[in-house]
């Protein structure tokens, strides 16, 4: 059996996989501004002693989450979720703005080109097996398919809770 490190890690590592494809799912607004967001942010809460294992994961959508208003808000909840869960905050995730970008790309564009031009509703198609992660066309998707192709399956075999 895995050890509690073990299932961590996998499950943070999960998690890191599928973020793209639940950032581009949706023209998602900044939570506390409002204007489009560019950026997701995982938190997480778990249980991995319990049989079976548990983690609850709270996605924040954010227009800017290491400057700003925004970025103070996001940051008092990071330390109420560490209060909630009785944990020391964790450090706020930020990776690096892909190349040639001055910015995150917007989550309402192409998962696999992530132009912001791709943002309009009508000039994306859902992946027609999950239904869920969004792309200009099967030009985007098939080169994309083997980074995909983890998350669709999981729509199907997951329980999934949403508020």
């Amino acid at each position: 059996m895995a050890s509690m490190a073990a299932k961590h890690r996998f499950m943070q590592q999960y998690l890191f996989n599928i973020a793209l494809d639940c950032k581009h799912s949706r023209n998602w607004r900044c939570e506390f501004c409002k204007k489009q967001a560019r950026e997701t942010v995982w938190m997480t809460a778990s249980w991995m002693h319990l049989s079976p294992p548990r983690m609850v994961c709270y996605v924040h959508n954010i227009c800017d989450s290491a400057h700003g208003e925004c970025h103070e808000k996001l940051a008092a909840l990071n330390e109420e979720m560490g209060r909630a869960t009785g944990c020391p905050p964790n450090a706020l995730p930020r990776s690096e703005v892909p190349a040639g970008r001055t910015e995150y790309p917007l989550s309402a564009s192409c998962a696999h080109c992530e132009r912001d031009e791709t943002a309009q509703r009508n000039t994306l198609k859902q992946c027609m097996r999950c239904k869920v992660t969004r792309f200009v066309l099967a030009d985007c998707q098939r080169p994309d398919w083997p980074r995909h192709k983890d998350f669709c399956k999981a729509v199907e075999d997951v329980k999934w809770i949403w508020n």
